[in-house]
């Protein structure tokens, strides 16, 4: 069987993932002409609304627009300081997981040579039972007649379950196989979808705050970061998702090994076994499925942390607290 996860694969990922601020910040210049224009319009029609008496002079609302464009300029910067605390959180729940995948390694080793030695010890039985029909096929037809039938129908019931359990092992390791695929895919398939989206995000995260210097989308910085960081924790929850399924991956692993010990050592539990095997590896195959069905919930997930909507009221608030601050003062 192969391994649960490539790590050398998540590694490329979180690689990339961390590469993208350097590569794709090619419409800075562009954002920053364009929020130039909106601050010509945007102090145009403060201007104008002081003028005639129908506005009052804020400086913040003045000076934000400058913080805007400070930020354009400092793009990759910006970024990094957001990336920092979520690196942090992400180195964590990584160190969590390597160290829980590496002891499911250690075990799947061990299920996997023992599953070995059940089918060597079942060939064996093949063998076996080959050299008794071998043996009975040496009487002729007439010596046969006197011998009771029970034998050979007992002989012909071993040879059906030793070929079911070969089928049985064999059918059980194409589901392990391709129930493995799916839970790579799963996890694949979410750190991919983070280096995209965090990639379209920091490309044309400067057009947001550009547009967000004037009026009507003043709040549109605000949803930027509120996405940007929920895409970013995409991996910190893939890890722990990951790190908990293997949890329950060793511990359906280590009662298969216990069952698997027993069935060596005890010929009529052997024989049970290999006759009405339900697939020991179930509680391993039904956690796999789970934790892949939870990595596809994971950009769910990310949104009960950082809630777009939560954000921007509460920056929206704060805003709101400062101008009147600078009012208080005036």
């Amino acid at each position: 069987m192969r391994n649960i996860i490539d790590q050398y694969m998540l590694e490329l990922f979180r690689g990339l993932f961390l590469a993208l601020r350097d590569h794709l910040s090619v419409f800075t210049n562009d954002a920053q002409a364009l929020c130039a224009i909106f601050m010509l319009l945007y102090f145009g029609i403060k201007s104008y609304g002081m003028i005639s008496g129908d506005e009052r002079l804020e400086i913040m609302s003045l000076l934000r627009p400058f913080a805007i464009a400070l930020v354009i300029m400092l793009w990759g910067p910006f970024v990094d300081m957001i990336n920092y605390p979520i690196e942090v959180v992400t180195d964590k729940s990584q160190a969590l997981f390597n160290d829980r995948i590496a002891a499911v390694d250690a075990t799947s080793q061990k299920r996997m040579t023992l599953i070995d030695d059940v089918a060597k010890k079942l060939i064996e039985s093949s063998a076996e039972l080959e050299e008794v029909q071998q043996g009975s096929n040496d009487n002729s037809w007439y010596e046969t007649l006197g011998i009771d039938f029970n034998v050979l129908f007992d002989q012909m019931k071993g040879y059906f379950i030793l070929i079911m359990a070969k089928f049985r092992f064999f059918f059980l390791q194409v589901i392990e196989f391709l129930v493995i695929s799916i839970f790579q895919v799963c996890s694949y398939l979410i750190f991919f979808l983070q280096i995209i989206f965090a990639g379209i995000l920091i490309i044309l995260g400067p057009f947001s705050f550009a547009f967000s210097v004037l009026p009507g989308f003043r709040d549109s910085y605000i949803y930027w970061l509120a996405k940007y960081i929920s895409v970013s924790l995409y991996a910190a929850i893939g890890y722990i998702i990951m790190g908990l399924s293997m949890v329950l991956v060793q511990y359906g692993m280590e009662r298969e090994i216990e069952l698997l010990q027993f069935v060596l050592n005890n010929e009529a539990a052997f024989i049970l076994y290999v006759s009405h095997n339900d697939g020991g590896s179930n509680f391993f195959i039904v956690t796999l499925l789970i934790g892949g069905l939870a990595m596809l919930c994971i950009p769910v997930i990310s949104t009960w942390i950082i809630s777009t909507s939560g954000v921007g009221n509460a920056l929206s608030t704060l805003g709101r607290g400062a101008t009147r601050s600078m009012r208080l003062f005036r």
